[in-house]
């Protein structure tokens, strides 16, 4: 059962990017960015996926390019909404991607409490 209430956002991660890679990833990929991981040794590289996965050619030049360990990717599927349970499917374009990085699928699920 899909609620109504639910917003999702599907990122694909890079989870053990070096200094330089990091920058290299928001140079060549439109609408990346990174962050220090917990850590404060390496950075996580993020790319927000859209329905048309209009990156999927740049995320696979820097995979290959800057021989990233799979071990090192993941996609994530943010969930945030107001129901307690329920049920979501990740959108379709995962699959197409996942055909492309097989990379490990990880799920964020927040509940949002009324303002």
């Amino acid at each position: 059962m899909e609620s109504f209430h639910i917003n999702s956002l599907v990122t694909f991660r890079f989870l053990n990017l070096d200094k330089l890679q990091a920058i290299t990833l928001t140079h060549e990929i439109k609408g990346s960015s990174y962050q220090l991981n917990l850590k404060g040794d390496r950075y996580i590289g993020e790319v927000i996926l859209d329905e048309q996965l209009s990156c999927l050619d740049d995320l696979n030049i820097f995979y290959v390019r800057q021989q990233i360990a799979i071990e090192d990717c993941e996609i994530l599927v943010r969930v945030e909404s107001y129901d307690i349970s329920g049920a979501i499917s990740a959108p379709s374009y995962v699959n197409k991607l996942l055909k492309h990085i097989d990379c490990k699928l990880s799920f964020a699920y927040t509940v949002l409490t009324p303002q």
